[in-house]
This record gives structure tokens, C-alpha cells and sequence, in this order.
């Protein structure tokens, strides 16, 4: 079995050579991003990341499954406008056995450790991470901006004495249009690390 880092190049190999194939002006329309001759331009969770052409190099240095899952949003959107309607991961087209195992998995990471952070920490990095604060019958409902046309919202319901705090994570339901549900999992796990600051428990 290969290693995770030689089965990761092996997966950067094949985005790039798959980007390769479109006209980086055309992956800036379908994917909501900035093309200026030299660089694509994209905005991922409170940070600005530029993608070089034709090397499809990433910069700044991100997580190795950041930069993955953000190469194949490039490669995969087609321009689907955001319906503004929030669906779980079990939702996404085949992903009943991956997204409902990731969802039960978030449950879980909200309630033992998102959950767990004083109120106002958790809204902190929230905000570090470019996440909107909306309005919720939830104790806490941020609109995360994973990539531009890849939003993920959590909602959280904080704890008390009789009660465990409680949460999910949800996507817009124009998801499938922009990552597979393999990589919806990986963003999800990805931005849980971020905000638990560190390793997810369970």
C-alpha cells in the first residue's frame, strides 16, 4: 500500500494534468474565481490563495488536503449558482454510507469539543476563518465561505446543565456541482480541525 504522502502526489499529479485540460479563463468563470494572465485567485476560508499556470502550483503553502480539494473545485465547477438552501452531507448524490458516516462524525466533534469552547471563543475563530455570523434559532449559526461557490454552514446549539451542546454542519445544495462527496468529507474534516484547533476526537 502506498504511503499517504506518495498516494497524495500521486493525486496531485492527476488534478493537475486534469486542469491542464480547460482554459484557466474558463475555470475563473465556472469556479467564481480571478484570472490575471498568469494566476488564478481564490479566496478559502479568510485567507487569498493564488494558483500559478500552467504548473497549477498553490501558494501559500496550505494543508496537503486543502490544496487537493481546492485543485479539484477548479477542475469541477460548472458555474451552478448557490441555491442558498442548506442540505447535509448524507444529501449529496451517493453519499448516504460516506456523507451520513461524516455527519454522525461532526454531531459528535460538535458536542465533545466545538461544543465545549466558551461562546465567544468559538464565534472568534469563526470570524479568523472568514465565517459570516447570521441570525439562527441556533445559539451560534456561521456561514463559512470554503471556497467561493463552497459554503458551509455550522449551526450549535450550546450546552447547559441538563443538556449536551449539540450541532451539524450543512452545505449549500449545489455542492455536488463543485466537489465529489469524498472531497466534501475531506472540507468538512478540514474546517472541524480549524476550529477545534487541532486533532478531531472520536
Amino acid at each position: 500500500m502506498a504511503s499517504p504522502n506518495r498516494q497524495y502526489e500521486s493525486m496531485l499529479t492527476v488534478a493537475r494534468e486534469w486542469l491542464s485540460r480547460h482554459a484557466p479563463e474558463s475555470i475563473a468563470r465556472r469556479a467564481g474565481v480571478t484570472w490575471d494572465g498568469g494566476r488564478l485567485t481564490v479566496p478559502s476560508l479568510g485567507q487569498t490563495v493564488t494558483v500559478t499556470v500552467p504548473d497549477f502550483a498553490v501558494s501559500p503553502e496550505l494543508d496537503m488536503w486543502h490544496a487537493l480539494t481546492l485543485l479539484h473545485y477548479l477542475d469541477l465547477a460548472d458555474g451552478t449558482p448557490l441555491l442558498g438552501k442548506m442540505m447535509a452531507f448524507a444529501q449529496y448524490p451517493d453519499g448516504m454510507v460516506r456523507g451520513g458516516g461524516f455527519d454522525r462524525r461532526a454531531e459528535l466533534v460538535i458536542r465533545r469539543q466545538l461544543g465545549l469552547l466558551p461562546p465567544e471563543e468559538l464565534r472568534r475563530r469563526c470570524l479568523a476563518l472568514g465565517a459570516e455570523l447570521l441570525p439562527s434559532n441556533a445559539d451560534l449559526c456561521a456561514r463559512f465561505p470554503f471556497l467561493p461557490r463552497y459554503p458551509l454552514w455550522l449551526r450549535l446549539w450550546f450546552g447547559d446543565e441538563e443538556f449536551p451542546a449539540s450541532g451539524r454542519l450543512f452545505l449549500d445544495e449545489s455542492a455536488a456541482h463543485y466537489l465529489t462527496v469524498e472531497d466534501a468529507v475531506t472540507v468538512g474534516g478540514l474546517l472541524l480541525e480549524r476550529l477545534a484547533g487541532g486533532p478531531l476526537l472520536g
